[in-house]
């Protein structure tokens, strides 16, 4: 899902972030991923939700012994809701909620739990970095990529739960990525509604909220759509256990 959700510009990763504007292009924006590394403790909810036709396409598809496990997938990655929180150094919680399944994964050290419904079990390793959706990996693998496609001078400084932001609103770039994500081909251009909000820490750049919406029609008129969110919360905050 997050290569998918790589929906950067044709050349923002040649852009030079940071830049001050002087070789006649506008000053660009830069985000920072390790500064979430710095937080102590804080906790985060990440919301995912999807409608395209390969669902329906999917769901009409032969049925084969995995079926039932495949459908859970599909519900994962079409209506999904996360609550998450860390304490570094190796402290972390991540609740996945979907239509009528919740799942739950603790790591503490070396070790590690996973919930499925009331039932616990011991995992045999840790999950890697990767294998959950986390700020972090949310942050590296889109908001990196979409900091440089936002004009320096646009953002308006904002609070967010006691963090002081500066806010950034995204209409009119060229998100080549936003077609593939509501399963379209890149060609078609983009959505006919959508907007991105991203929310940069303001001495540190790390993402504390971010808010990413798009809808259109397929083909056969159906309606296809995204909405992607995050959010950051008590940073810092010692009672988190």
């Amino acid at each position: 899902a997050l290569t998918i959700w790589g929906c950067t510009s044709g050349d923002s990763n040649s852009a030079n972030p940071g830049g001050d504007g002087s070789d006649g292009s506008r000053a660009k924006v830069e985000a920072s991923c390790d500064a979430i590394k710095e937080i102590q403790s804080y906790r985060y909810t990440i919301s995912l939700k999807l409608q395209s036709p390969a669902f329906e396409q999917q769901a009409q598809a032969t049925p084969d012994p995995l079926s039932e496990f495949t459908q859970a997938l599909t519900d994962l990655f079409r209506d999904m809701e996360l609550d998450g929180a860390y304490v570094a150094p190796d402290r972390s919680q991540a609740v996945l909620r979907f239509p009528g399944q919740e799942l739950e994964l603790r790591t503490i050290g070396d070790k590690s739990w996973v919930r499925f419904g009331a039932t616990w079990q011991d995992q045999e390793s840790p999950p890697g970095e990767d294998a959950i959706l986390t700020p972090a990996a949310v942050c590296a693998d889109l908001v990196e990529d979409l900091a440089p496609s936002l004009a320096a001078g646009s953002g308006e400084e904002e609070v967010v739960n006691g963090i002081e932001t500066v806010h950034y609103r995204l209409d009119k770039a060229d998100l080549k990525g936003l077609p593939a994500l509501l399963g379209q081909s890149g060609e078609e251009g983009l959505p006919s509604e959508f907007g991105v909000d991203v929310w940069l820490e303001r001495n540190n750049g790390w993402p504390v909220r971010l808010e990413i919406a798009a809808a259109d029609t397929g083909e056969g008129g159906e309606p296809i759509s995204l909405e992607l969110s995050m959010e950051f919360s008590d940073i810092n905050d010692p009672t988190i256990e």
